[in-house]
Order: C-alpha cells, then structure tokens, then sequence
C-alpha cells in the first residue's frame, strides 16, 4: 500500500511537470485578472466604531436607596438602567434600521430602487448585516458600522447613539409615567384608608370613653385604690368606735352611713366607671383596650405607608420630566480611509487555488486512461524517481 500511495503522488508530479505550461498560462493570467476584477468591481467598504458606556444614572435613584434600607421583600420596578442587552434590541430593532435607512438614503446607497420587491425590506437587511453590536470585555458596548464610505460608517454609527439615547430615555420616561399612576392610585386608596381609620378611632373614643388606655388604667386603679383605701379606713374607724362609744352611738351610725355610701359608690365604680365618661368601667377596660389598639394600628400603618410612598410619588414625577442622556460615548466613530472589505489578496489566492484545483481534476480525468502507455509519463516518472 505504502508502495502504491508512492507511486500515485508521482503520477500527480508527472501529470504536473507534463502540463506545467498549460498550468502556468492559466494560473498566472487568473491570478491577475481576479486581483484586476476585485479591484475594480468589488466595492470597498469601511468600518466606524463607537464607544459607548452607561452614564451611571440608574434612575429613580432615591426610590432604590430608600427601598434598600426599609428592606422590602420585593423589587420595584424602574429603578435600574437598561442593561447591555436592551442595547443591542435598541439597535437591531425594524424601527430604529428604518430611521436610519431614511436617514442616510440607504436605499439608494445600496443600489435598491422601487422596481426591486420589498426594496425596503432588503436595505434593512443589508444594513443589519453590516451594523456589529456587543459587549466589550471591559465592560462597554462597541457598535461598528460598515459602508461604502469612510464618513458615512462613522456617521451612521454616531446616529446610532443619538437614537439609542432617544429611546432609552423614552423608555425610563414611560415607566416612570407607569409608575407615577400607580402611586398615585396607591396614595388615593392609602390616603381614604387612613382618613377611614382615623374617623373610626375617633368614633370609637367617643362611644367608648378609651382616649389613652395605659394612662386611662393607671388612674383608674388609683381611683379605685383610694375608693377602698378610704373604705377600709372607715370600717377600721367604725370598729374603734364601737368599742369605745358602743354600737348604738350617733357617731357610729353616721360612720356606717358613711361606709355604706362608699360601698355603692365602689360598685358603681366597678361597673360603671366615673359617671362623666372619663373613666370606663374597670370590668370593661381590658376588650375596649383591645378594640382601642386595633383601631389605633391601622391609622399607624397606613400612616406609615403614606409616609414612605409620599417621597416615591414625588421622585417618580421628577423622573418622569427628566431628558437626560444616559450613554456617554466614550470614541466617537471617525472616519477612517483604511479599508476593511475585500481582502483582495487573501480572495485572489483562494480564487486561484480553486481554478487550479477545478484544472488540475480535469487533467487527471484525460491522463487516467493513457496514464501508463503515454512514453512522457513514463520518462517523468522515471527521473523523479531518479532524483528521488
């Protein structure tokens, strides 16, 4: 096998050396006339890169920070900047290829007419394939445009910035305007919740007598502690006086009207509270207490909340006003004279190889049949194996 491989790649050398005139009058005039062709038919294109990186304004920045510190268990829409793959939707968007096609009279730039179907469609197309967008590895975003003319690839590619700015900021500007009517029907339905709370601890007050429970209970265990302090006292003088005076006497008697006078006012005390309603009834403090704090809790909470979305309501009215650039560009695309499409050598080398090889399969399809009677082969073959 070794021995037939051998002998098969010196018949290819032979085959060669026999037609090395025909191969060198072929090679040669198609080496040149393709670099000639590429030259003059193939139309040179330029690349413009720009440079472009977020400006650091996430936007709503004050809603993110005081979200952050209150620790609340969800995520607020609208408070981060658009990241590097809403770049590239910006950029490849039908809308935004169109603009520019309009733009820069890509139509007829790109030798489309309306006789062409959808001409529209296939400039977008062609203008896609020539716009390269992505991240770099620092991160930054690189958009390279290329066309037929150094200043009109760098000119694209600025305009591409430009409207990117335009729908980025349009796009924070709609969800900020989002946001600022969800707050605001937020803040009517908090702003009628609290009014409702207030009114029902009002209310409550009122029917119940409970204004401050804890200062409420203090007095009235004081009260109470005097009512039976001042009756033990008087049965202690009671019992004195019986002794000394005897149980019939007239200061007896008053004492024991006395006593009883504080008995029924301790009940009543005990079951009524004080007759002016300032102090609820002992025996019903602990549920009105409890009803009281309830009550009282709403009017906080919801307090509590028109107090933090206050400030997000007045911030997403400041953002949704806000023009402000959110790309700065970092190079701006210039227009370069270097061109970047075709590579004319690199194409004319592949072109000539590929005739060659084309030639060469056609010459070994006519030498296989008179491969071995034809007396120049066997000469060639002889003396390469000679010089071998």
């Amino acid at each position: 096998m070794e021995k037939e491989q051998k002998i098969n790649l010196l018949d290819y050398l032979a085959i060669i050396v026999k037609w090395k005139k025909f191969l060198i009058y072929l090679i040669v005039p198609t080496l040149i006339l393709t670099y000639l062709a590429i030259y003059f038919f193939v139309e040179e294109q330029y690349d413009a890169e720009v440079l472009i990186v977020p400006s650091g304004d996430e936007g709503m920045s004050g809603i993110a920070s005081m979200i952050g510190n209150l620790n609340l268990p969800f995520n607020f829409g609208g408070v981060t900047s658009p990241d590097m793959n809403i770049y590239s939707t910006i950029v490849y968007s039908r809308t935004n290829l169109e603009e520019i096609v309009n733009k820069f009279n890509l139509i007829e730039n790109y030798g489309l007419s309306a006789d062409i179907k959808d001409f529209r469609k296939k400039a977008v197309e062609i203008l896609y394939n020539n716009i390269n967008a992505s991240e770099t590895d620092f991160m930054a975003y690189a958009i390279s445009v290329r066309a037929n003319d150094p200043k009109l690839a760098s000119d694209i590619a600025n305009y591409i910035v430009e409207l990117m700015n335009e729908k980025i900021v349009a796009l924070k500007t709609e969800k900020s305007r989002n946001n600022r009517i969800f707050l605001e029907q937020r803040l009517i339905e908090v702003r009628e919740n609290l009014r409702f709370a207030e009114d029902s601890l009002v209310h409550y007050q009122e029917y119940s007598g409970i204004i401050s429970p804890e200062e409420q209970y203090k007095g009235i265990v004081e009260a109470y502690s005097g009512i039976e302090s001042e009756l033990i006292m008087k049965r202690i003088q009671k019992s004195v006086l019986e002794k000394i005076k005897g149980e019939n006497s007239a200061e007896v008697s008053n004492l024991q009207y006395e006593i009883e006078g504080i008995e029924n006012r301790l009940i009543d005390f005990k079951k009524y509270g004080e007759p002016a309603g300032i102090i609820p009834p002992i025996k019903n403090l602990p549920k009105k207490a409890i009803n009281y704090f309830r009550l009282l809790r709403e009017v906080e909470i919801n307090s509590t909340i028109l107090e933090f979305m206050l400030p997000l309501y007045e911030q997403s009215k400041i953002e949704e006003k806000k023009d402000v650039p959110t790309l700065q560009v970092i190079d701006f695309a210039v227009p370069y004279e270097t061109k970047s499409y075709p590579p004319r050598l690199l194409f004319t080398l592949l072109i000539t190889f590929s005739v060659f090889l084309f030639a060469f399969f056609a010459i070994l399809l006519k030498e296989r049949s008179n491969r071995n009677q034809d007396d120049n082969m066997k000469f060639i073959r002889e003396n390469l194996l000679k010089w071998k």
